[in-house]
């Protein structure tokens, strides 16, 4: 896990009391604190995962044109 220090949390402890509501009232700061964190991470993870993924589609796309750029030139 990163350093405390270094971490900037989007959102803060009573913002994410507030959205979470009922849920939020048996769940100490620090729990509050660990939901948020593992939250960012996994937008950060699926952001990642996207960006992959188009980026193998512009790759995908690039060498079908080159490939039929060549097909066309030798027919």
């Amino acid at each position: 896990m990163r350093k405390k220090e270094a971490m900037k949390q989007i959102i803060s402890v009573d913002e994410a009391r507030k959205i979470l509501g009922k849920d939020a009232d048996n769940m100490s700061d620090k729990d509050i604190e660990h939901v948020i964190d593992t939250l960012d991470l996994l937008a950060k993870d699926t952001l990642e995962q996207t960006r992959h993924k188009m980026l193998m589609r512009r790759d995908s796309m690039a060498l079908a044109n080159l490939l039929y750029d060549i097909y066309k030139k030798k027919s």
